[in-house]
């Protein structure tokens, strides 16, 4: 590279430093609430604005608000009077942020856990996961008492998990869903609802979803109508109660995965219009649908749009673009979608930016894949080295945002290829469902044949590609290596080695996942063996590097430690990074600075091993 190409290339303490992610906006009256989570702090902050104000943080110094119900879900509620009730990560109790007290009782060892609840009148109807000593796990709907001594009634317990407790707006019904192993909640959901009584609620009634249906986000309209989401046609639509018809009719999903409780992607406005947002060629849009039935989409340069929520006649949104980082605005549909910015990301925009292209590309069986390359920023000689990037879930997806991690490797004179391979959400159930069954074989067929795409049309180098991934797309890397022979290194953060230990020790929303997704056990078993990296260890030759989280309780770190063992007796290159106190997503900036840091002076020395290279370790 050049002197001018290594000045300009983004530092790994600039990715991280400053960032903030936005989470979990919601309105309280015409204030604003969200958490905000912050590497620099190694915490996430509950933080409030009101009009004409300044945000304000209502986490106290050293604390943080979040849950660790499965992955976490939104871990605050506004009661109709303005009592904010927040989950303290130190003690997983929910709190009464203006009176300073536990409304949940005690439980050791963070036994008891609450997300995705709301308030009404006296009680918090919540989601309560409560881990008993011989290893079970309960997830129930409770209600509780906003008052000492916090009595506790059981709404259902009859379903291995519950989500999205919803009050109509007279206090006189409850909406939720439900979902059974070995279901997860994109495969099929059940939606009930039940009168309020004194003592809880009346004889619940069934009235969506299925097995086979993914029934989301039930949410009431001021005149008491009840609006959810289904995939009923393939794609998740809005629809109304008693409506055979969806309130928009779209080949496009509208809603997403529920890998977090209390996930929101549309809302209603006073008079019955509703906010909505959907995806169309892996790009996000967002929209009014009026009470004709006429959709208006709502003009911005943004590409992604998290959590809109109806604020007056304006739009509340965390929203992100190409060249624009996650911001909290304010937006009015009214006057083109112009708004404000009532919260800054911190980010510092590089003054060039690689700005993605969508691409579609053949794989196996005669399918397509889906994909986002983002070309290097710098001059390379030649066609440039590649990183593939697979993102974890597996049924999560990526959208072509600014992510100064991105940047990060294109300022490095890297092309860059984010795929949303089958299985990914945001094409539809049937591009959702074709990874059943073959996970660790169409996926891996994916991203190699997104690598061969870009090398046969001459945008990279053939000999120079690397795979990388986390979680989910940590597995996919590691298959990739073990069973293919593409790609010249790997990057593995927090992967799956191990699909039968993945099966059997990890957390319980995941625990019977790879039922669909390989097969069910024990039935399945020397199938789990023939896919698992690690009984294929020894076939890896290309060299990798594994970064792992020590407190890791979705994949445990014996998985990482069980790959590298392999490699360390064969010989052959690897790095293997365990990082203290961090689990499954890091949190410390400074942990995140070496593993990125790490990875880039690794994957330097291999390809400089393979020849001269016009990309590398630029500091």
């Amino acid at each position: 590279m050049t002197a001018e190409a290594e000045a300009g290339a983004l530092p790994a303490t600039a990715v991280f430093a400053q960032t903030r992610t936005f989470n979990w906006l919601r309105r309280d009256g015409d204030a604003l609430l969200w958490t905000e989570t912050r590497p620099s702090e190694a915490r996430t902050v509950l933080v409030r604005w009101e009009p004409g104000g300044e945000p304000v943080d209502l986490t106290p110094p050293g604390r943080s608000c979040s849950n660790i119900v499965g992955y976490g879900g939104i871990p605050y509620g506004v009661a109709p009077d303005g009592e904010i009730l927040a989950c303290d990560s130190e003690d997983q109790r929910i709190h009464s942020v203006r009176r300073g007290i536990a409304v949940t009782p005690a439980a050791p060892g963070k036994s008891i856990r609450w997300s995705d609840f709301v308030v009404a009148d006296d009680h918090v109807y919540a989601v309560r996961e409560q881990h008993h000593d011989d290893g079970r796990v309960a997830n129930e709907l409770v209600r509780v008492g906003r008052e000492a001594p916090h009595d506790c009634v059981a709404l259902d317990s009859g379903h291995d998990f519950v989500g999205a407790p919803r009050v109509s707006p007279d206090g006189s019904r409850l909406a939720w869903i439900t979902w059974d192993h070995p279901r997860m909640p994109w495969d099929g959901t059940q939606l009930w609802v039940a009168d309020l009584t004194p003592k809880g609620i009346g004889t619940p009634t069934c009235v969506a979803g299925s097995t086979a249906e993914s029934v989301v986000e039930p949410t009431w309209t001021s005149d008491g109508d009840l609006v959810f989401l289904s995939d009923r046609s393939g794609w998740w639509n809005p629809y109304r109660l008693g409506d055979t018809e969806p309130l928009v009719a779209m080949e496009a999903d509208m809603g997403g995965p529920l890998w977090f409780l209390g996930l929101r992607n549309l809302d209603v406005f006073a008079d019955g219009r509703l906010v909505v947002k959907w995806m169309i060629g892996g790009v996000e849009h967002l929209g009014v649908r009026h009470l004709d039935g006429r959709l208006e989409e709502v003009s911005t340069p943004y590409t992604q749009f998290v959590s809109p929520t109806v604020v007056g006649d304006r739009i509340a949104v965390v929203a992100a673009g190409h060249r624009h980082a996650p911001a909290v605005l304010l937006l009015d549909p009214a006057v083109g979608g112009r708004g404000e910015v009532v919260r800054g990301n911190g980010v510092e925009v590089p003054a060039t930016v690689a700005v993605p292209e969508a691409i579609t590309y053949p794989t196996t069986d005669g399918a397509v894949a889906h994909a986002f390359w983002y070309a290097p920023t710098v001059p390379t000689d030649g066609p440039p080295p590649l990183i593939v990037n697979c993102h974890g879930g597996p049924t999560s997806q990526v959208v072509p945002v600014l992510d100064l991690r991105q940047q990060y490797w294109t300022s490095r004179g890297y092309g860059y290829l984010e795929v949303n391979f089958r299985g990914s959400s945001g094409y539809g159930r049937a591009y959702r469902d074709a990874l059943k069954g073959t996970w660790g074989v169409v996926d891996v067929d994916d991203a190699v044949a997104g690598a061969q795409y870009l090398v046969a049309k001459g945008l990279v180098d053939g000999s120079k590609l690397v795979i990388r991934g986390l979680s989910g797309g940590g597995w996919l890397t590691l298959c990739a290596l073990a069973f293919r022979d593409v790609f010249a290194a790997g990057g593995s953060m927090n992967g799956v080695a191990d699909a039968y230990t993945m099966a059997t020790d990890t957390h319980k929303f995941e625990s019977r996942y790879l039922d669909s997704l390989i097969g069910p056990l024990p039935e399945a078993r020397e199938l789990y063996d023939e896919r698992s990296p690690v009984t294929a260890a020894d076939r890896i030759t290309a060299p990798l590097i594994l970064l792992q989280g020590e407190a890791d309780d979705v994949v445990p770190a014996d998985q990482a430690e069980a790959i590298a063992a392999v490699l360390r007796e064969r010989g052959v290159d690897h790095e293997h990074h365990v990082y203290a106190g961090e689990g499954h997503l890091f949190a410390k900036a400074e942990n995140l600075v070496h593993a990125l840091e790490a990875e880039r002076d690794f994957y330097a020395r291999v390809l400089a091993a393979q020849g001269s290279s016009t990309a590398g370790g630029t500091r």
